[in-house]
């Protein structure tokens, strides 16, 4: 009884509120955005929030990258069952290389991104490519795959790519699958970020986090409900 109770206290202190969520009438169903809670780069043993960027995949000389991102719970008046629809937006900002690299040391490759569902509660102020939070670590270094630390399956079956050259902008990733289990009372943890092909040298794909100075930039979820 204890362990429930813990589990129970831990879940309510990592449940991301809803509040402020906006709606919107297509006349096919209730639109609802969905603002960030939290969101953090996963990269070095220190925690990284203070960046204005959520940074994914490797280059040369540096360690790897994932990142995470929580939104507002969906409110109740939209239940799992009701879900159309729910697509998240990560503003993609450039491809990053070191300065004193060549263009063949680090080479701008197509990145191939997808995102999972998280199952373990994290902090953005203490989580690291090691710790959760201060005092819980990831079952492995950048977050687990295999089912413990996120699931074992992404959210689409094709990732979404970022070719040479990409246009500066919105991404979208369907995240519906995930809005319906939260729905459906599996905990909000969010979701992890990262490209199937991480290791490849190639530059590293940057997104305007939360810290960002345009708010315009900052991700968001939008989904259909009717």
């Amino acid at each position: 009884m204890v362990i429930g109770v813990e589990a129970i206290l831990i879940m309510a202190l990592f449940a991301p509120v809803t509040q402020g969520v906006t709606t919107y009438n297509t006349g096919a169903g209730t639109l609802y955005t969905l603002k960030v809670v939290q969101d953090v780069t996963l990269e070095h043993s220190r925690n990284m929030n203070y960046l204005a960027y959520l940074l994914v995949s490797k280059h040369p000389q540096y360690p790897n990258k994932r990142s995470l991102v929580q939104f507002e719970n969906l409110p109740s008046a939209c239940p799992s069952s009701k879900v159309k629809s729910a697509k998240m937006y990560l503003y993609y900002v450039y491809a990053h290389k070191a300065s004193w690299h060549s263009i063949t040391t680090t080479p701008f490759i197509p990145r191939y991104m997808e995102v999972r569902l998280v199952k373990k509660a994290w902090k953005e102020t203490q989580a690291t490519r090691y710790k959760r939070y201060s005092y819980a670590y990831w079952s492995s270094p950048w977050l687990d795959l295999d089912g413990r630390d996120s699931e074992a399956v992404p959210q689409e079956c094709t990732p979404v790519t970022i070719y040479p050259l990409r246009p500066s902008g919105f991404v979208e990733f369907d995240i519906t699958y995930a809005v319906r289990s939260w729905r459906s009372g599996v905990p909000n943890y969010g979701l992890v970020i990262r490209a199937t092909n991480e290791l490849e040298s190639g530059r590293g794909i940057r997104f305007a986090s939360n810290a960002y100075r345009s708010s315009s930039r900052h991700a968001f979820a939008r989904v259909l409900c009717g």
